[in-house]
């Protein structure tokens, strides 16, 4: 049966559109020219998600509640003080590249002067060996060769001075360099320290009630955000749904079991960027908030381990595929359905309908019930006194019957594997036996088997037993003659 949609799915979608469009008219509008400079004009920002919700938020506003003129002219001040930041940034990266160009060529140049000085050195010392050879010797090619190295030798010195002046004025230029961009950092710094004055000058000239329908417009968006992926997975577990068949198969369980996980990080998300907002729509500094949870988290350290090894446990658990939605597991003494999992906690729910919280920290050992396949596995006893070569042809029979069976025919997948005798136990002899099925079907199909076994050995007259007592009626006389024989041979006091 088609699960029915809720109005409330076509509703957000419908305002996710409306908003949409509005926003895209603001900032075209926004966009065109007017008779103010251009550089009072601020286009939006692609690459700053919240800066543009916020802008959103902000012209839907302001087409509800128009800003005061003093509110205007802060804006305008905001605009301008945006683009001066915006350009000085540019300079900053073009003072960076330069600075870094400089540098290089001074690693460069540094390597060269140490190549020249070593080959330099080299000459001087071979030159200082051909000079002691010829006051032994006075070999006129000797001094030739005195010469030629001489020669040699001064014109090194005279490249290792150049490079070396080269390598000076490199320095020098580096140093500006690093100075020039030390100084756009301070400006930019500065430029960026006067943006925020202005932002909280202008949250502070805001009265409380625009504040509040601004912040209740974040709201809003935030629960279309919300509707939308809550609307996007739904519609995604309905396309990957194989109608029709009994057991899903393990892709299919897969990718919903990722698509619940991308639900529970998009509300994460979502709440946090909302927030974020909200607090920053009220004039609130979120960096100290953001210092003040560090501290904390820090405080809570020993604590927050644990959160850091559920949330580990739970990526390697979805990662790996060791269990999905709707298998059935069981983790510890704890076993039920799969409900939900995502990167913290696993959510089973048993037969009774209890619902089992257990985080992904504290999984060490995971039985799966449901993977691939399973198996209904039968220990079955019988009197001594019955054949057990044709209770197990009897067995096999009822099992071959199960298999044309039009319904329980789709759910086993091989014949039955008899593995024989088992056990003697005290009053019946046991017979181990098992049928493959698909998964999550073993317990539907032994049901099944065991009700129809019931039923055969009935008709043939094969004896189940089962335990019973033996009581005997009788009264204190009838039993005289022990109590007789336990006083005659008692030990006399």
């Amino acid at each position: 049966m088609k699960r029915r949609q809720l109005p409330w799915s076509r509703f957000f979608l419908l305002i996710a559109v409306v908003l949409t469009c509005f926003g895209s008219v603001c900032w075209a509008q926004q966009d065109a020219p007017t008779n103010e400079t251009v550089s009072s004009q601020k286009a939006p920002d692609t690459g700053d998600a919240t800066a543009d919700i916020l802008k959103v938020a902000g012209d839907i506003k302001e087409a509800i509640v128009p800003a005061s003129p003093e509110v205007k002219e802060i804006e305008k001040r905001l605009a301008n003080t945006e683009e001066v930041v915006k350009k000085k940034e540019e300079q900053l990266e073009g003072a960076q590249a330069q600075a870094q160009e400089v540098l290089q060529e001074k690693e460069i140049l540094e390597k060269e002067v140490q190549v020249k000085q070593e080959a330099a050195q080299v000459v001087k010392e071979e030159l200082e060996a051909v000079k002691q050879q010829v006051v032994v010797k006075k070999d006129p090619q000797l001094v030739k060769k005195v010469k030629a190295l001489t020669t040699e030798s001064e014109k090194l010195d005279e490249e290792v001075s150049a490079y070396q002046a080269r390598l000076d004025a490199t320095v020098s230029k580096a140093a500006v360099a690093q100075r020039g961009l030390e100084l756009v950092q301070a400006k930019v710094q500065q430029l960026k320290d006067s943006l925020e004055n202005i932002k909280k000058e202008k949250a502070a000239k805001k009265s409380w009630a625009e504040k509040g329908i601004e912040a209740s417009i974040l709201i809003v968006m935030g629960l279309v955000f919300f509707a939308v992926i809550k609307f996007s997975v739904r519609k995604l577990e309905n396309l990957v749904t194989e109608k029709g068949r009994l057991r899903e198969s393990g892709v299919t369980l897969r990718v919903k079991t990722l698509s619940r996980l991308f639900h529970w990080l998009g509300t994460i998300a979502i709440l946090l960027v909302i927030g974020y907002m909200v607090l920053k729509v009220f004039g609130f500094d979120v960096a100290p908030l953001l210092a003040g949870a560090g501290i904390v988290g820090l405080a809570f350290g020993f604590g927050g381990q644990y959160l850091i090894r559920d949330v580990i446990n739970g990526f390697f658990i979805l990662v790996e595929g060791q269990f999905r939605i709707n298998d059935v597991v069981k983790i510890g003494d704890d076993a039920g359905l799969v409900e939900n999992i995502n990167l913290r906690i696993t959510t089973l729910r048993d037969l009774e309908g209890r619902v089992i919280v257990i985080p992904n920290g504290e999984i060490k050992t995971v039985i799966n019930f449901t993977k691939d396949y399973s198996q209904a596995l039968f220990d079955i006893g019988v009197a001594y006194k019955e054949n057990v070569d044709r209770v197990m042809d009897v067995i096999k029979d009822l099992a071959k019957e199960m298999r044309q069976d039009k319904y329980f025919g789709r759910l086993i997948l091989a014949d039955l594997e008899m593995f024989g005798v088992d056990d003697f136990g005290d009053s019946q002899v046991t017979i181990k036996f098992r049928i493959k099925t698909l998964p999550i079907k073993q317990w539907e199909v032994a049901r099944e088997f065991r009700r129809r076994l019931k039923n055969r050995f009935d008709e043939l007259g094969i004896e189940i037993p089962f335990p019973h007592r033996t009581v005997y009626m009788g009264t204190g006389a009838d039993n005289e003659w022990l109590r007789q024989l336990a006083e005659r041979y008692a030990p006399k006091k």
